[in-house]
Formats: C-alpha cells, sequence, structure tokens
C-alpha cells in the first residue's frame, strides 16, 4: 500500500487561494504539512475591484487549523505583485518548493465582440500572472536545485468552448509556457506541469448560461476533488514533468498532443493531399513527439 504522502517541510504558494479552486488547494497542502502562502488580490469574477481581507480570512482559517499559513493581497498580472509575492515568501519561510498558478478571470463574449483590449485583459491574468511569479521563483528555485511549479489551463483552450475566446487564448498560451519551462527547468531539478481542472466554482455562471448544466456541475463537480492532484504533484514521489492532467470529479487523465502517421508524399500536391485525406486525418497509429532541439524539425511519417 502507498505510504501517506506528507509535505512537511514545503514551502507552497497558491495564486487565487481565497476561494473556489485555490482555497481547496492550499487546505489540502497545510493538512498534509505545507507551509502556505495564500495569495488573492480579491477581486470580482472579472479581475476588478480588491479585497483583501478574502485571502487574510483563509490564511486565518488553515493557522486555527494548527496550520502554518500567510497571506497576500499582491497582484500577479503585474511584475511588481509577482516579485512581492515570492519576495514575501522568501522573507517568512525562506524557501519556495511549490509554485501554483492557479489565479484566474471569466467572463463570455463572441470573438466578434472582443476587441484586442479584451484580450489583453486575460493575458494579463492567465499568462502574465505564470510569467511574473515564475520569473521571481526561478532563481530561488535554480539555487535550491529543487522546485515544483503548476500551471492551469482549461478545456477552453484545449477544446474549445463557444463564446470564450478571450479566455480559451489565454489558457492555451499556458502550455506553450510550460513545454519550455519543463525543458529549461530540469537541468535545474525544476518539475513544471499544467492541470485543468474542473471544480464548480463562481466563474461558471460567469461563463455558462444554462442553468441546468450549471446546478449539475455544482451538484457533481466539488472544488474539493481537484486538490488531491496539487497535493500528488507536490510530492517528492511524483517526477512527473511537461504534462497536462485533466482533473474533475474523481477522475484525473492525461491529455497529451499527439501526431498521426499522416500522409507522405516527396512530392506533395494539393491534389495528393485531396486524394488521401483519410490518410491526413488519421491518428490511429499516433505517437507523442518529444521536445524538440533547436533547428530540429518534427519526425514525420513516410509510406
Amino acid at each position: 500500500m502507498t505510504e501517506r504522502i506528507s509535505l512537511e517541510g514545503k514551502v507552497a504558494v497558491v495564486t487565487g487561494a481565497g476561494r473556489g479552486l485555490g482555497r481547496a488547494y492550499v487546505e489540502l497542502l497545510a493538512e498534509r504539512g505545507a507551509r502556505v502562502v495564500v495569495n488573492d488580490l480579491g477581486t470580482d469574477v472579472s479581475g476588478f475591484g480588491k479585497d483583501s481581507t478574502i485571502a487574510e480570512q483563509v490564511a486565518d482559517f488553515i493557522r486555527s487549523r494548527g496550520g502554518e499559513a500567510i497571506a497576500n493581497d499582491s497582484d500577479v498580472s503585474t511584475p511588481e505583485g509577482g516579485s512581492d509575492l515570492i519576495a514575501t515568501t522568501i522573507e517568512h519561510f525562506g524557501r519556495i518548493d511549490l509554485l501554483v498558478n492557479n489565479a484566474g478571470i471569466c467572463g463570455s463574449q463572441l470573438f466578434e465582440d472582443a476587441t484586442l483590449d479584451d484580450f489583453d485583459h486575460y493575458w494579463r491574468v492567465h499568462l502574465g500572472g505564470p510569467v511574473n511569479t515564475v520569473k521571481a521563483a526561478w532563481p530561488y528555485m535554480v539555487a535550491q536545485r529543487y522546485g515544483k511549479i503548476i500551471l492551469t489551463t482549461s478545456v477552453s483552450g484545449l477544446f474549445g468552448i463557444r463564446g470564450q475566446a478571450t479566455y480559451a487564448a489565454a489558457k492555451c498560451a499556458v502550455v506553450g509556457l510550460m513545454r519550455i519551462l519543463a525543458i529549461e527547468g530540469v537541468e535545474h531539478g525544476i518539475l513544471v506541469n499544467t492541470i485543468s481542472p474542473a471544480g464548480y466554482t463562481r466563474m461558471h455562471p460567469a461563463a455558462v448560461a444554462d442553468p441546468a448544466w450549471l446546478k449539475q456541475s455544482e451538484a457533481t463537480m466539488p472544488v474539493e476533488a481537484v486538490a488531491p492532484a496539487i497535493v500528488w504533484l507536490a510530492s517528492d514521489s511524483c517526477s512527473e514533468t511537461n504534462r497536462i492532467y485533466n482533473v474533475e470529479a474523481g477522475v484525473i487523465q492525461r491529455i497529451a498532443i499527439v501526431m498521426g502517421p499522416g500522409f507522405y508524399n516527396p512530392h506533395l500536391t494539393p491534389e495528393s493531399i485531396a486524394e488521401n485525406h483519410a490518410k491526413v486525418e488519421s491518428i490511429e497509429g499516433f505517437f507523442e513527439p518529444g521536445p524538440f532541439e533547436p533547428g530540429q524539425i518534427p519526425a514525420t511519417a513516410k509510406s
């Protein structure tokens, strides 16, 4: 039987930890022995406003249960906020072992109605947040030759949901960031993974209008069901990196980007593609490309 996972001695930072998924994460991390930093700016679901008491309440709750926690209300969508969060962590705990980039905002609008400013609003939180916090934490993890980083993507970005262009573009960009961080982190003992969580939060009504779906989701997708994946990824027993995991309602499953065998013709023409469309589309016998070296091109099927 697998030994109970303990995070004693670890220091964990979770952004957007004042409510929803983030709160579930820090509570379970603390329960398993981690010292936690509860970061939350305290905005509304669209990313506006500020309420520093949101993070404080969670930190107080964890301390009331015997855990170690501090609150931080830095705005991680800015470089200054990311630096302040990590500096506060080092000042209080002396190290950082786990960084969970969970902070997010949500809304719904068709692409035709979205402006570049709308896209920028989402990029600054969902992509800028991880960039700013990882930038600040990276030197400490390199120095200690150890670190775990968890980024957050979404089925919106991976598979698509109508009305979510601004959100999805940022969430899919997170996967590209993870790929490079994992490649560059391995030589320093830094492991980087991404989760696509599905736990019912205040963001769901902001993105979906169907009341029946919302009611079912609230009943079947508790945020607490996602938190165990965070603890597993944070543990020393987990050596995975460069992975995407879908986590929801008691299920955890790896998501992979794969290539099918395809169609090969050294004298490829539009007509030959049309004639062999079935081969082009098929992913039967797929393979998963690994990281590429600079200048390397993906392997192609030759048949």
